[in-house]
C-alpha cells in the first residue's frame, strides 16, 4: 500500500491540465485587460484629433461667431469622436496676449452642453499654462473638450474614464470675433476694469 501511494505521488499525469485550469482565468484577466486599456487610448486620440479639427475649422472663419456656428461645432465634435451625446461638452474661448503686465485678457468665451462659463480670474489658472509666448495684442483660439470613456470590463478603472483636451490655434482669417460683442449685444466677459469709469453711460 505504501509503495503504491508512493508512486501516485511521484507521477506528473495531468499536470499540465491543473495549471491550465489556474492560469486561465488569469490569461483572460489580462487579454481582457490588454484590450480596454488599448482601447481607452484608442478612444483618447480619437477625441485629441476631433478636437484638433475643431480648432482647425475655427481657424479658418472668417465671420463672426454665434451659437448656431458653435453648435454645429459642437456637432462635429461629437460625430468624429463617436460619443454620446449627453457626455460630449466643448468651450470655445478667445485671448489676446497683453506683453504690459505679461497677461492674457479673455476677450469672450462659451461653453456648450453644460460645461462651465470661463472668467478672466480664471484664464491664469485654466488657459495661460497651455498658451504659448505671443506677440504683443496678438490673439489665440483656444478649444477645450469633454467626454468619457466607458470600459466594457471592470478590470481596476472606475466606470467612466474622464478624457479632457485642449487645443490652442491662432486665427488664420485676422481674430475670431463673437457675434455682437462690439455692439453690446453679445457676449461679455469680466476682467475685472472698469470699462466706463465716468459714468458714461447713465447707469
Amino acid at each position: 500500500m505504501k509503495r503504491l501511494f508512493s508512486k501516485s505521488l511521484k507521477s506528473e499525469t495531468g499536470s499540465i491540465s491543473v495549471e491550465a485550469i489556474l492560469m486561465f482565468p488569469l490569461l483572460v484577466w489580462a487579454y481582457m485587460g490588454m484590450y480596454v486599456f488599448f482601447e481607452g487610448l484608442r478612444e483618447s486620440n480619437i477625441n485629441l484629433k476631433a478636437t484638433y479639427t475643431v480648432a482647425d475649422l475655427l481657424s479658418r472663419e472668417e465671420e463672426e461667431m454665434n451659437r448656431p456656428k458653435l453648435e454645429r461645432m459642437h456637432a462635429v465634435y461629437r460625430w468624429m469622436s463617436r460619443s454620446l451625446e449627453d457626455f460630449v461638452q466643448l468651450r470655445v474661448s478667445v485671448v489676446r496676449f497683453h506683453e504690459d503686465g505679461d497677461w492674457y485678457e479673455l476677450m469672450w468665451s462659451e461653453p456648450v452642453n453644460g460645461v462651465e462659463d470661463l472668467e478672466q480670474a480664471d484664464v491664469s489658472e485654466v488657459l495661460q499654462p497651455h498658451v504659448p509666448i505671443m506677440a504683443d495684442q496678438s490673439s489665440a483660439i483656444v478649444v477645450e473638450t469633454w467626454t468619457i470613456y466607458q470600459p466594457i470590463m471592470r478590470i481596476g478603472l472606475q466606470n467612466n474614464v474622464d478624457i479632457y483636451n485642449i487645443v490652442v490655434t491662432s486665427p488664420r482669417a485676422g481674430k475670431l470675433d463673437w457675434e455682437g460683442a462690439n455692439d453690446g449685444t453679445g457676449s461679455d466677459h469680466n476682467d475685472n476694469v472698469d470699462d466706463d469709469p465716468d459714468n458714461l453711460d447713465g447707469t
